[in-house]
């Protein structure tokens, strides 16, 4: 993107001839511009208090002792495991910019910004 701001020399002498707030602004700008230029600048997929849509999974009850798979539970076990593995969708309310954080990589494949985009992703998940 081109850049909307520069730094010059006189700029300290010239900032004496104009309004403060708006070199002030000016400044800011050209933060985030030299930010953007260093590849520091993070553009995030949503906002703390968004809800997103996040695919968790989960394993079923088997029939014979009602436990849920696990590696611990189910060794020795001698009945044939029918528990399998479920996938489901959850609202979930953007908490803090930590959780976002965290979860940047996932966006797109297990969190999504609408439901509908989620139960896309789903159904190929189930496919």
């Amino acid at each position: 993107m081109k850049r909307l701001t520069y730094k010059a020399r006189y700029q300290a002498g010239y900032k004496a001839n104009r309004d403060v707030r708006v070199w002030e602004c000016i400044d800011k700008l050209g933060q985030l511009e030299d930010l953007e230029e260093q590849g520091r600048l993070l553009k995030l997929p949503c906002a703390v208090g968004d809800t997103v849509y996040c695919i968790y999974n989960k394993y079923t009850k088997c029939i014979e002792y009602g436990q849920r798979f696990s590696a611990h539970n189910c060794e020795g076990c001698p009945a044939k495991c029918d528990s399998r593995e479920e996938y489901y969708i959850e609202p979930k309310k953007v908490y803090n910019l930590d959780w976002i954080v965290a979860q940047i990589k996932h966006f797109g494949k297990r969190v999504f910004l609408t439901k509908e985009a989620a139960k896309a992703a789903l159904k190929e998940m189930r496919e």
